[in-house]
């Protein structure tokens, strides 16, 4: 199999030790980087800006990167469960960024927004979807790693009990015919990343307490392309969903991540919004 991780983003150090992107993209920002988003620190990690005929995986590589800098940073020293829900090629993307560079991942529950259902699926439980969950080699990584991986039958059932749960696309399935599913109910203390590039369905924004954003300078033009909460919540502050900084604050220490270990926290990815440029 084909590593969607590029090799210069993934190859060993001289040493042998493992190249860690994460790591390298909070040194960045610790030693000058004005925005987690700087060309000049996605350079120095070995994967440049979205260009050219690979920048939608690029830019999916980029968002699994802001979303594992974003756990470590905002997760508690805790077991991790995630919920990872989307179209599959970013689905298996952010499933071995979070595998190789998020400890503690125990168990990862994934929902195919583009699962399009055959005759088994549909006439299989909902409980149990049918088809492949991710490549055998994504797989047998997080077998190795000790990590449980399971397909759930909907956003609500991936979602359930998980301690970080990121939505890159819709929370529905776009494919086949399949029935909305219950709505998306997060545990406390949970970390919900968007990196669908629009607003999240309003009954999942409400159970928000604190929002961070990946650059504050991107709120703006990322209203302008449809991810208009954040915008709405620098202006009308509400004590459920208040925008207070954004991941380069939060690595430097100039805001606070958590301030109470039940607070479900959201991390909007305004760079997921905003089309990138050739």
């Amino acid at each position: 199999m084909d590593s969607l991780i590029p090799r210069s983003c993934a190859d060993p150090l001289p040493d042998g030790d493992p190249v860690d992107p994460v790591d390298l993209l909070a040194e960045r920002l610790m030693t000058g980087g004005t925005s987690p988003l700087s060309v000049d620190i996605w350079d120095r990690l070995g994967c440049p800006p979205p260009a050219g005929p690979h920048r939608a995986d690029q830019a999916v590589r980029h968002a699994a990167i802001l979303a594992a800098l974003a756990a470590r940073h905002l997760l508690g020293p805790e077991v991790v469960t995630a919920s990872v829900i989307g179209p599959r090629r970013a689905v298996q993307l952010h499933t071995l960024i979070f595998a190789r560079y998020v400890s503690w991942v125990s168990l990862v529950s994934v929902f195919l927004t583009d699962g399009a259902a055959t005759p088994a699926t549909a006439a299989a439980e909902p409980t149990a979807p049918a088809g492949p969950v991710l490549d055998p080699g994504t797989v047998d990584e997080l077998d190795l790693a000790g990590i449980t991986l399971t397909r759930a039958a909907t956003p609500a059932e991936s979602a359930f009990g998980a301690n970080l749960v990121v939505v890159i696309g819709p929370t529905e399935p776009t494919g086949g015919e399949q029935r909305p599913g219950p709505p998306l109910h997060l545990a406390r203390g949970a970390l919900l990343v968007n990196a669908s590039g629009r607003d999240l369905p309003p009954a999942l924004a409400a159970q928000v307490n604190t929002v961070f954003v990946d650059d504050l300078s991107l709120v703006e033009p990322a209203a302008a392309h449809g991810l208009a909460r954040p915008a709405y919540a620098r202006i009308h502050p509400r004590p459920r969903y208040r925008l207070v900084g954004d991941l380069r604050q939060v690595v430097l220490g100039e805001r606070v991540g958590r301030t109470d270990p039940e607070q479900v926290l959201l991390v909007e990815l305004l760079s997921s919004a905003i089309p990138a440029q050739c």
